[in-house]
């Protein structure tokens, strides 16, 4: 077992918008970790484009929440039968989570829940969100849910890996969504299921591999604002 972590904090002016800022930077190695982090503020970090939040090891459970606004959330794992449940709450935040398996960790069994803005409070706008499951080596049996309360939001999700249903819940207008699966099906299918309601809403749906690609869509825009979606299945 390894573990090292470094903590920043910064401090400001009180009342300033440019509020204290605190950062943490995890690096750890063995399996069963249980790791919980609870952020309150404004252009908090937890681990960023250079130095991640690095968690390796099998039967991770893995808790984040931020509170506030443009905080950043970038975390690597890599290891089998992990449960991660993220809630960011608030507006311009930046979340990237990765699984890049490697030939000593798979990222097989994943769990991943990431709410935004899950409290149902008035913000939720303009982030960044990107999952990406199986980078090196395919995810089997992953499941990712992503629920999202805002205008102007950005997801990414790339999942390489048999049998991993993806699921995407979204309010809120001129939201832009790229998901593309690849890997094959069960015998249930390979099922994208996604439910939006709002207006201006652009999806982007890719699926491949053996097996049936399942797309279940349920658009509610507004009226006079039409969704713009675009459909890939392939074998």
């Amino acid at each position: 077992f390894k573990q090292k972590t470094a903590y920043e904090i910064s401090a400001c002016l009180v009342g300033s918008e440019m509020c204290i800022r605190d950062s943490i930077y995890i690096t750890q190695s063995g399996a069963g970790l249980n790791l919980d982090i609870i952020q309150d503020g404004q252009n908090n970090v937890a681990g960023n484009s250079t130095t991640a939040v690095s968690l390796i090891g099998a039967s991770m459970n893995y808790s984040l929440t931020q509170t506030g606004n443009t905080n950043i959330l970038t975390s690597d794992l890599e290891g089998a039968s992990a449960s991660v449940d993220m809630d960011i709450i608030g507006d311009g935040n930046d979340v990237v989570l990765n699984c890049d398996a490697t030939g000593n960790y798979s990222c097989d069994n994943w769990n991943v829940d990431l709410d935004i803005n899950d409290s149902g409070a008035a913000t939720g706008d303009s982030s960044n969100i990107d999952i990406d499951v199986g980078t090196t080596m395919n995810s089997d049996d992953s499941d990712v849910t992503l629920q999202i309360l805002g205008d102007s939001t950005t997801a990414n999700i790339d999942i390489d890996g048999a049998s991993s249903p993806v699921s995407v819940t979204s309010t809120g207008s001129t939201n832009n969504f790229q998901i593309n699966v690849d890997g094959n099906g069960d015998s249930a299918g390979h099922a994208v299921t996604i439910v939006h309601t709002g207006s201006g809403a652009t999806y982007d749906v890719v699926q491949s591999g053996a097996y049936d690609s399942i797309l279940n869509l349920t658009v509610n825009t507004a009226a006079g604002a039409a969704a713009d979606v675009d459909i890939s299945q392939t074998q």
